[in-house]
């Protein structure tokens, strides 16, 4: 299906999400809306609770979210069956006036819903389980359907304590039997996924403030918030290049040994021995590739043709 084919999204996205059925499309202010094999709608746009989702990823054919609200300081998890259709859920304004855990207001339509006594800094899943990191309170393995796998204290790195907000997480994710830990200076531990015992700690050797961090098995791509991404594997940084800004996704494409990337109002693709990049007038939020066709969602809900189209399975 060609990017023409695919009709524009109702609000301004955030993310999709597929799964074995379909995709979930979920915009920047917490909208949910199902689509189909073929990228069309199913249902209609709801709204579960009244702030933007932080995380979502999807577990087996459930959707596991989390949601902060600042202003009002509190903070949800939930899941919900991808199998049935969304909700919309409370107003904002009820927020306020359900001040105790108890009286405490919850997503729409899930399976389970928790209030969160920490901000949620990060959010991954595999196939078997998920993993969230609460601020100040620690990581948290979950199985799928079966408790809690195993928690360990929030990750820090003594080269790093010194440094304002340096040991905050910015990104995790499970590669393999892997968990990757990443925080904004740079710190990266690797635990193993079923266990939780520590692999790995180290600091990436790379000035800068840590953002995002994309990961395909053992290559990661390092995001930082001045625009310069970093290729790091296990043999260390491979390559720096520096962007307009910020990036919005990446995903690795294993057959061009390459990074492809949304960026800022620009599409890069980057490998050892080049970078490529196209302007763009509006800001790419993510690159999907759907059937045979390589596609970017932009930040207006519409998708476009992708300049650096390729055929196989990227991953991020």
């Amino acid at each position: 299906m060609s990017d023409s084919m695919v009709e524009p999204l109702p609000f301004h996205p955030a993310q999709i999400l597929p799964w074995e059925s379909g995709y979930i499309a979920v915009g920047i202010d917490g909208e949910f809306l199902a689509l189909d094999l073929e990228m069309k709608k199913v249902g209609d746009v709801n709204k579960p609770f009244p702030c933007p989702a932080q995380q979502v990823t999807v577990l087996d054919n459930q959707l596991i979210a989390t949601w902060i609200d600042h202003e009002l300081m509190l903070a949800r998890m939930a899941s919900f069956a991808l199998s049935k259709p969304f909700a919309n859920g409370p107003n904002r304004g009820d927020l306020r006036v359900r001040t105790t855990i108890d009286a405490a207001l919850h997503p729409a339509g899930t399976i389970w819903s928790h209030v969160l006594d920490a901000e949620p800094l990060s959010l991954c899943s595999n196939n078997e389980q998920f993993v969230f990191i609460l601020w100040k309170k620690g990581i948290y393995a979950m199985g799928k359907g079966t408790g809690e796998d195993w928690r360990k204290p929030e990750p820090s790195w003594p080269e790093l304590e010194k440094l304002p907000h340096a040991e905050v997480i910015v990104s995790s994710s499970i590669q393999g039997q892997q968990l990757h830990v990443w925080s904004k200076g740079g710190g990266h531990k690797v635990y193993q996924s079923k266990t939780g015992e520590l692999l790995e700690s180290g600091i990436i050797p790379f000035d800068g403030i840590l953002d995002s961090v994309y990961s395909c098995q053992e290559n990661h791509l390092l995001c930082y918030e001045n625009g310069h991404v970093v290729w790091y594997n296990s043999q260390g940084i491979q390559k720096t290049v520096k962007l307009n800004g910020p990036v919005q996704h990446a995903l690795w494409n294993s057959e061009q040994a390459a990074w492809h990337i949304a960026g800022w109002r620009e599409e890069a693709c980057i490998s050892k021995l080049e970078h490529q990049s196209s302007a763009l007038n509006e800001i790419p939020m993510q690159i999907i590739v759907h059937n045979d066709s390589t596609m970017l969602l932009l930040n207006n809900g519409t998708f476009s043709e992708s300049a650096y189209s390729f055929s196989s399975q990227a991953e991020e």
